[in-house]
Order: C-alpha cells, then structure tokens, then sequence
C-alpha cells in the first residue's frame, strides 16, 4: 500500500472530521490516530518495514526500527488503553444538544481509515481486528454514554475479511467468478468461529474450515529457502515415519524423533481426557557435521508436527546468518522479522546458527537472536526453530544465552556416516539421478569410501563429499562418451570401475 493512499484518507478523514467542529484540530486527530495505528500494529506481534514507511505520513518524521520496536512495545501493554479524544467529545456533545449522530459518523469514519492503517504490510490478524474492535467500541460505547441518536446501522469492518488458516491471517475472498465457490462469502464470518474471530473450542475443533489460497511470500533473499507447506500435501503421519526410517543411518536420530512424537501423542491422549500434561517445548538443536542429513530430518519434523496437529502448516523455512543479519543496526530486527513471517505456521530452521552468538560484542546477532526468541514466545503454537550446527559450537551458542537455554533443551546428535553408509548414499544418488553402479566398480568406490571416513577431518563433509564425488563421477563418463557416435542405453546409464577412479583420484 503506498504511501499516497494513507496520505490521502488521512486528509479526507480530517476534512470530514472538521465539517463537525468549530475549528481544526488536525494536530490532535494525526496524535490519536497514530497511537490506535500503533495499538493495532502491536497486536501482530511483528515488526514490519512498511510501519516505518508510513509512520512519517502520521508523524511528519522518520522514526528508526529501535524507536517503532519501543513504540509499539508500549502501545502493546494489556494495561494501556486509549482516551476519548478531545474532539470527539465536542462532536459528541453537540449531538447531544441538537439530536443528531455526527459522532457516530465519525466513529465509522475512524474505524475505516484504521482498516486501511492495519493492512498497510499485507495482512489483517484475528489480534488486530480485535484490538479495532476495542478502538471503535470506545467511541461508540461513549457516544451511547452521552445519549446520542441512534445513526445508521454501525458497519462491522471485522467481517469485512476471511480467517486464512490457524495463524489467522486475513486475506481478501477471490474475485473472480470462476472460483466463487472456493471461499466463504466476504462479509461472512465462518460458522466455526465466535463473533470475535477465536475459535469456539467447545463446538468445533480448530482451525475455522477455509479454503486456503497459495499466498506462500517471497524468500527475503537467495539465504533463505522454503519447503511447501505440509497441509499442502497428502502425506500421513504413517507415510512421513516411513520416509525417516528410510533414510540411511541415524538409527540414533530416529529413534529420538520417534520417541518424541510418542510422547507428544500420549500428551495428547492425556489432554484429551482431562489429565495433567507436562510443559513440552517442541523447539530442537541439531548438532553435527555437515551433510549428515539435518536440513532433511528438519523438513521431516515440520511434516510430523502438522500431522499430529502442534503446528497449522508445516513449511520448513531454512535460513543462516545471511539470512537473518542486515548491513546496519536496527535493519537486522526487520531482516529477520521477515524471516519468521515466513516461517509462522511452520518451522525455522536456522544452519550454523552459532555464527550469531560467536563474538561477545556482536550487536548484530544479539538483535537477531532477541528478535527470534521474542518471536517464539510471541507465536507459541505458530513457530516451532530448529538451531544446527557443530556439536560444541551449538552448546556454546545455547549457553550464551539464558532466553536460549531455557527454550532449547532437547538435542539430536547427527553423528558421522560409516564408509558402509556412504556407499548406500553413493548408490541413492545413483538411482535418484537414472544411473546404476558397474558391479567391478562397487569394491574401489568402499575402500575409497571407507579410506575417508577413517581419515575424516573434524568438520568431515558426509554426504556432501559423497554427492561431490557422485558429480565428478558422471563428468568422467561424460568426457568418456562424448566422441562415441553409437552409445546405448546402458552405456548413458552406467557408471563404470575407470569413471569411479577418475573421479577418486580427482583426474
């Protein structure tokens, strides 16, 4: 939405605003309606860089990332509640005296222009429909206070858009006729939730049934990498267990995984029978060397919390410190409060992410890791992070930081391929990619195989030297074949002793 816009209703709004008073009072209204917009924005619970765009509408100022952090902080505050203005009272008392209902105009007139201020980053939250609500409320429950007529039927801006997903983020109904019957009417709001947008626990289960439209954003940079949503696929629990056990290796990790979506369904089954469940954090840290399947057991993860109903998504998000940190102060709050829009509903997968705590006077990691670790208490049930990295540099990372520490306690050790494993890795790569391995070329490709596994370096690479040594392989047949002028299928397919030597021997 640009600035223009919320410019202009802004000027209409107080042009409207002064036809009801005796004189201007354009500097309180911009005043009141700054601290409702920011009212609303602190219901989201996220900063967004639009807010610093078009705050300077209101304010005539720029304001830096820092100052709308604290801003919306205390306009946040479950205690704070905003005051009557001034000149809505002299509106609202003139109606009194003459019988007339200007003050409930202009209470409408308000509640429009704040639709048009909570939608100014893209969406509409349950939350901050209803912190309008409580805004609009205040002005009509005190023109009912003061006795003014009853004016047209009150606008209910509210059902004015449709519950996405259990996130309960907003998007307008399609438009087009073709896909009229895939969304809940416009002013209509689903049978399943209660008049103020929260789910009626009691009658229905969560979340409220709308169709979902794909309105998966834009990664903020090449850093930042996502899987498709979970709920977007027809994979079952079963289906995604089989997948974990499938995978080579990790006997360890997947027995950990599997005994924690164990514990999590008896907790559930407790729940569910009104019995006491322990506190359960669902947030995890990877520890291991590179390529040893940790992006993949978190994808796996974020699959299995869908399914079993802990988060409304399931995307895997996989980020670094590229991904998070921005060039100055103050940038790197809004990087990564992009980061985790992305990620709601879902799982952030943050790789190396000791790189963020490895300097005591980094400044700029630390307002990455209090973005994030506010964001986790913020959207508990939307956000589950998985941290990973090098086994030490991952405990050092967690002991740097109490917020860490108290939110992160259970570790899956990622523990290094045998030459056996790689083999079998060595032959995935084979078949996912249409080859097959010439059987003289098995017995050389182990011994290399397990000569680097004997010999691994601290931060051996796994399954990336494999994959390494895969692609040197398929560039050798490549150059083998290439002045042939009669290959057959298993010659295109095939990868033999010679090519396998070329590519260990780096030739």
């Amino acid at each position: 939405m640009e600035n223009q816009e919320i410019a202009k209703a802004l000027d209409e709004l107080l042009d409207e605003i002064a036809k009801d008073t005796e004189e201007r009072h354009d500097e309180e209204i911009r005043r009141w309606l700054t601290a409702g917009t920011m009212r609303i924005w602190a219901a989201n619970h996220l900063l967004s860089e639009d807010y610093l765009r078009v705050l300077p509408v209101f304010t005539g100022q720029a304001c830096t990332a820092a100052q709308v952090i604290t801003a919306l902080d205390c306009a946040g505050e479950p205690g704070r509640m905003l005051a009557v203005p001034a000149f809505f009272r002299k509106i609202a008392a003139r109606d009194a005296e003459q019988g007339t209902s200007r003050s409930r105009d202009t209470a409408e007139a308000v509640g429009r222009f704040l639709v048009l201020a909570a939608l100014v980053n893209g969406d509409f939250t349950m939350e901050e429909a209803a912190a309008l609500r409580e805004i609009t409320d205040l002005l009509f429950d005190y023109c009912d206070a003061q006795g003014v007529a009853a004016g047209a039927v009150r606008e209910d801006h509210v059902d004015k858009v449709t519950p996405l997903s259990r996130t309960g983020y907003y998007q307008n109904a399609p438009e087009d006729a073709e896909h009229a019957d895939a969304a809940e009417p416009v002013n209509q709001i689903p049978p399943n939730c209660a008049p103020d947008g929260h789910p009626d626990r009691e009658n229905a289960p969560p979340p409220c049934s709308v169709p979902e439209q794909n309105t998966e954003p834009e990664p903020a940079d090449a850093s930042v990498r996502t899987t498709p949503p979970a709920e977007q696929t027809e994979e079952t629990l079963e289906s995604v267990l089989s997948e974990l056990h499938a995978l080579v290796g990790l006997d360890n990790v997947k027995s950990d995984v599997q005994s924690l979506m164990n514990f999590i369904r008896i907790c559930q089954l407790r729940t569910q029978r009104g019995m006491k469940v322990p506190v359960i954090s669902y947030h995890l840290v990877f520890t291991g060397n590179p390529g040893t399947g940790k992006t993949t057991v978190a994808r796996l993860v974020a699959k299995l919390y869908y399914l079993m109903g802990i988060l409304p998504q399931g995307q895997l998000v996989e980020t670094d410190r590229s991904g998070l940190v921005a060039g100055y102060l103050g940038q790197t709050a809004i990087k990564t409060q992009k980061v985790i829009q992305e990620a709601l509903g879902g799982v952030l997968f943050i790789d190396e992410a000791y790189a963020l705590a490895n300097d005591p006077e980094d400044s700029y990691g630390k307002e990455a890791i209090e973005t994030i670790l506010k964001a986790m208490e913020d959207h508990r049930g939307e956000l589950v992070v998985i941290v990973a990295g090098y086994d030490n540099l991952m405990h050092q990372f967690i002991d740097a930081n109490p917020g860490l520490r108290s939110r992160f306690n259970k570790y899956f050790h990622f523990p290094d391929y045998s030459g056996a494993d790689l083999l079998r890795i060595f032959r995935r790569f084979c078949a996912s990619n249409g080859y097959t391995l010439a059987e003289d070329a098995a017995e050389p490709l182990q011994n290399k195989l397990n000569e680097m596994y004997e010999n691994r370096e601290e931060h051996f690479g796994n399954a990336r030297a494999v994959r390494n040594l895969f692609e040197h392989a398929i560039h050798h047949q490549a150059d083998r074949l290439v002045m042939d002028n009669d290959i057959t299928d298993r010659e295109l397919t095939e990868l033999t002793r010679d090519d396998v030597l070329d590519a260990m021997e780096g030739r």
